[in-house]
């Protein structure tokens, strides 16, 4: 049994093709407004996009948002986001819900880059960034700072791999969700969120 094993073994690495080593591309410069790109990507995938002068704008921001969509003035965020320490006090009568949001609710997130070119929100999950957020809300607001928005995905895993370690989850949002399984019609709000504010800040 033992012999048999060998040799057939022995054939398969003799059939192996050498492993061939992976080519050092080098992409090319990056010419266009990466900002500008991003927002039109992501206008185009169906997100809203909205910019702010600086993140404290966000909560009067989101507030008015809420308003001209008649959503309920509840906001879903995790007590441990760093964003809990956005001057809140600015939008009264908005309320924050540290509990996960349902698929009525609307939530908020940050994100830690943009992909300018396919308008791609990127979130590393963490203890302070849960993953399954992105997918219970049917609105989530992010927090974009302008400053996270890369022109390519490469861009991003130099940026892991700088980080010195993987998240364990790296999740990739480009515009609501959407599906067109039955009759081949778009049905957004699928698996996820049918709507997505980018609040772009700086």
């Amino acid at each position: 049994m033992t012999a048999a094993r060998d040799t057939i073994l022995a054939t398969l690495a003799k059939g192996r093709s050498a492993v061939k080593p992976v080519p050092n591309y080098v992409l090319p410069p990056w010419t266009n407004d990466a900002p500008g790109h991003f927002m039109a990507k992501a206008k185009a995938s169906v997100a809203e996009v909205h910019t702010l002068s600086a993140v404290d704008e966000a909560p009067e921001s989101i507030l008015a948002i809420m308003a001209a969509n008649q959503l309920q003035p509840r906001l879903h965020l995790p007590s441990t986001s760093p964003l809990q320490a956005l001057p809140w006090h600015r939008a009264p009568g908005l309320k924050i819900a540290p509990e996960p949001p349902s698929g009525n609710d609307s939530a908020l997130s940050q994100a830690d880059y943009g992909i300018a070119e396919t308008g791609t929100l990127v979130f590393l999950s963490g203890p302070q960034s849960a993953s399954s957020w992105h997918f219970r809300p049917g609105c989530e607001f992010v927090l974009l700072p302008r400053y996270g928005i890369v022109p390519r995905f490469e861009d991003i895993i130099m940026r892991i791999k700088a980080l010195g370690r993987m998240p364990a989850t790296l999740n990739l949002i480009t515009g609501p969700s959407r599906t067109a399984d039955i009759e081949q019609t778009i049905e957004l709000g699928a698996h996820g969120p049918r709507a997505i504010h980018i609040l772009i800040a700086g």
